[in-house]
């Protein structure tokens, strides 16, 4: 458990299995301990890096048979479809990353990536979950973040009555977006999170006069 009901797995890697930072899998379970609407697939995010040895994946836990397979019955064989996706990150400038809850795992691999390549590519994320306690791997990055030039990590903690938290309390809006990324025009912005939120700052780039062409955005539907 990385977070509140939130589980990181791991699943042996096939030979021969490549993938690009940012992609996805499908995933099937080959037996079901409980029943499940989608008959035990999901589409998940890679959570590690394409240089690391296994498949780390990660989701929040929402009682769905699948979940509760995932937690219940571990050490199973499984049927992988992929990898695909098309947020894949543009190394040929500055990239923003803004990501909601789970929505996050994407872009620890593409930081991973990043770092593990020597890539001189600043980064900066920027992350809102609604209390500390929701948000996964958030002393990784806080952590990359301090010994890390290139990389800069903007948590944002948004239910005032998270005592433990200290830090930034706002929504991800504009106002929010422009304190840390001065210059619209020299990034390129990945969203990864529930659909309200990535539309809506779809929209607010839009507004801002961002082009689509520098605008990558993936949805969660339900987890």
């Amino acid at each position: 458990m990385i977070a509140r009901d939130t589980l990181e797995f791991v699943l042996q890697r096939p030979q021969g299995f490549d993938f690009q930072a940012g992609q996805n899998i499908s995933l099937k379970l080959s037996r079901l301990l409980y029943e499940d609407d989608r008959r035990g697939r999901r589409i998940l995010s890679l959570a590690s890096a394409p240089h690391e040895q296994d498949l780390v994946l990660a989701t929040r836990l929402t009682g769905s048979g699948f979940k509760k397979t995932l937690v219940d019955g571990p050490l199973q064989k499984v049927e992988l479809g992929g990898p695909r996706g098309k947020l894949l990150r543009d190394e040929s400038g500055p990239a923003v990353f803004i990501a909601g809850g789970i929505g996050i795992t994407p872009f620890k691999s593409m930081v991973l990536d990043a770092l593990h390549r020597g890539l001189a590519q600043p980064m900066t994320l920027l992350y809102s979950n609604r209390t500390l306690a929701d948000a996964a791997y958030h002393k990784l990055f806080a952590e990359l973040g301090q010994c890390e030039g290139r990389f800069t990590y903007v948590p944002t903690v948004t239910r005032d009555d998270d005592a433990e938290w200290k830090g930034e309390r706002r929504r991800i809006d504009a106002s929010f977006i422009r304190d840390y990324v001065p210059d619209f025009n020299a990034v390129t912005f990945y969203l990864c999170g529930p659909p309200a939120m990535v539309d809506a700052v779809v929209e607010i780039l839009k507004n801002e006069n961002v082009s689509q062409q520098r605008i990558l955005s993936e949805s969660f539907w339900g987890y």
